[in-house]
């Protein structure tokens, strides 16, 4: 098989569906020619110089975050892009996200499907053993998988997916579908689901959440809720020369002013922020990576009929329509820092699955159309005012969006009330369905289909269940695009479906569109090894697998 294939050709050998590696989408990596095995891709040797020099081991790092998270198994906690952050040091995925945004072998050497992408053989590295001496094998992964699939916070979107999983021998594992899943690999794989647990871990009976055992270049040593996550260097790790650190330590710092203050007394020495203000001021005497367009930040509308037993005026199609015109959203992204921009869609322009701003069908800011809607609001309806309550996390950068998007609606004769949340409560309000409007960040994810769970049709449960679909509003298109978003095989056809789905959540004016989130990871002249995250989106929730490669000098 040659290298220079168009990439929505789709190729079959043997038996055996193969396909080249797409632009963001890797189908599979047995693109080897005339291979009958997935191809293997080995851990480069990391001590030796780097674009910073020669990588120097031993000593400690602190890094700063911005959350804390609830639990240490991903099948069961609440892991958002800080929980990723932190939760890698310990665990590590099975594949990994490339700078093309597609899968690359990592603990498992490769992955092939049959000729309909109902069943994936994924193979594994034999040279991986657990933090605490088990074995890193099929039975463990097989394990894993088990329990991702029953996990209550996972098994909601996975349960109906896997058909079985077997183990063909030590180091296989056979992973049978439901359905066809040809984005397996860079939808699953290199996802949170597929972060390796020791079986110890897994068969304790909170399955491991208050003490991580996994495969990563860190051991966990100590949790402190709200305050500090500490790891400690992995002896055995299986990636040569790897860690660097000794030890590493990530301390929970909610306000964005306390940690770049921190940063700059040298009480930490790298942190990840998402205020534009302190990377652009930072940028002179700090290193900044910036991952400003892989997240868009947004108000989310509910789109029920009741909630809690009240009526929810954005179930009304015009009510959600008057938001989107009332929202000056470039006037908000330049509110929160210099460079920020604002999105009409999931996916940025330069992404793989992105298009121009104005293909999308996202209207622009007009206060008069909103006017308009909201008097065909009260119309339709009786009521005499738009008037519900717009939620968002008890920060200081949320609260300033939240009012000046509540004095542009106000303008529009919207009545809109601020209700702060504390974050750990946040998450579940909204995924309960218990709210009319909320500021969110959604959709960073890598490849479209890892999405998927948070349109479909079959995520929605109605107030007080848990909704992966947040906003509970779908169209029997929209579920068509899905599933061909899922199972084609045909990276131009995937990306058609998502364009239409992206056009017809705009019409539904479901998502009021603000700015792309400017994620920043900042840190001192002293801490080195950042190519990979320069290089790789961070702001998402995938694990994060370059954390190994720090070094601090």
């Amino acid at each position: 098989m040659t290298a220079g294939r168009h990439q929505g050709e789709r190729i079959t050998r043997g038996g055996v569906v193969r396909m080249v590696v797409a632009t963001g989408l890797v189908l599979s990596m047995a693109a080897a020619c005339g291979s009958s095995k997935a191809s293997t891709t080995s851990a480069a040797d990391q001590s030796g110089a780097t674009a910073d020099g020669t990588a120097v081991d031993g000593g400690s790092l602190v890094f700063a975050v911005a959350a804390e998270t609830a639990g240490w198994n991903p099948h069961s906690s609440q892991w958002g892009q800080y929980g990723a952050m932190v939760g890698s040091s310990v665990l590590e995925p099975l594949a990994t996200m490339g700078p093309d945004n597609g899968a690359k072998p990592f603990l498992a050497t490769g992955w092939i499907a049959n000729d309909t992408f109902t069943s994936w053989q994924i193979t594994l590295r034999d040279d991986v053993v657990f933090q605490n001496g088990e074995k890193f094998d099929a039975e463990a992964v097989k394990l894993n998988l088990e329990d991702a699939v029953s996990g209550p916070l996972s098994g909601q979107a996975l349960g109906g997916l896997f058909k079985d999983i077997s183990v063909v021998d030590d180091h296989t594992v056979l992973v049978n579908l439901t359905q066809p899943w040809a984005a397996f690999p860079s939808s699953f794989l290199d996802g949170q689901s597929a972060s390796m647990m020791a079986p110890e871990m897994l068969k304790k009976s909170d399955h491991g959440v208050t003490h991580p055992i996994g495969t990563g270049p860190f051991t966990f040593d100590s949790w402190e809720p709200n305050d500090v996550f500490k790891v400690k260097k992995n002896p055995t790790y299986w990636q040569k020369g790897l860690p660097h650190l000794d030890q590493l330590e990530f301390k929970v710092m909610p306000d964005s002013s306390s940690r770049s203050a921190a940063l700059q007394a040298g009480d930490i020495n790298m942190m990840i922020t998402t205020s534009a203000v302190d990377a652009n001021n930072l940028a002179s005497d700090f290193t900044v990576i910036k991952d400003w367009s892989t997240e868009p930040d947004m108000i989310m509308t509910n789109t029920i009929a009741s909630i809690d037993g009240k009526p929810n005026p954005l179930s009304n199609e015009h009510a959600r329509k008057a938001l989107v015109y009332a929202t000056d959203r470039k006037a908000v992204a330049a509110s929160v820092g210099e460079g920020v921009q604002s999105p009409t869609s999931a996916f940025a322009p330069d992404n793989p699955w992105g298009r121009p701003e104005d293909q999308n069908g996202y209207p622009d800011f007009d206060l008069a159309k909103a006017k308009e809607e909201v008097a065909a609001y009260e119309a339709e309806t009786g009521a005499s005012s738009l008037k519900f309550s717009l939620s968002g996390i008890a920060d200081v950068d949320t609260s300033k969006v939240l009012q000046l998007v509540q004095s542009q609606w106000k303008d529009a004769g919207i009545d809109a009330s601020i209700e702060s949340v504390e974050s750990t409560e946040y998450i579940g309000k909204v995924i309960k369905g218990d709210y009319n409007a909320a500021m969110f960040q959604l959709y960073s994810s890598p490849d479209p289909d890892q999405n998927h769970y948070f349109w479909a049709a079959d995520t929605i449960k109605g107030y007080g269940g848990v909704n992966i679909n947040m906003t509970q509003y779908t169209t029997d298109q929209m579920q068509v695009d899905l599933a061909t978003g899922r199972t084609s095989g045909y990276p131009d056809v995937r990306k058609k479906a998502y364009d239409d789905l992206v056009t017809q959540l705009n019409a539904s004016s479901t998502n009021i569109w603000l700015y792309w989130t400017p994620f920043s990871i900042v840190a001192d002249k002293s801490v080195h090894g950042l190519q990979s995250a320069s290089t790789t989106p961070f702001g998402n929730f995938q694990p994060k697998t370059w954390l190994a490669e720090l070094w601090h000098q």
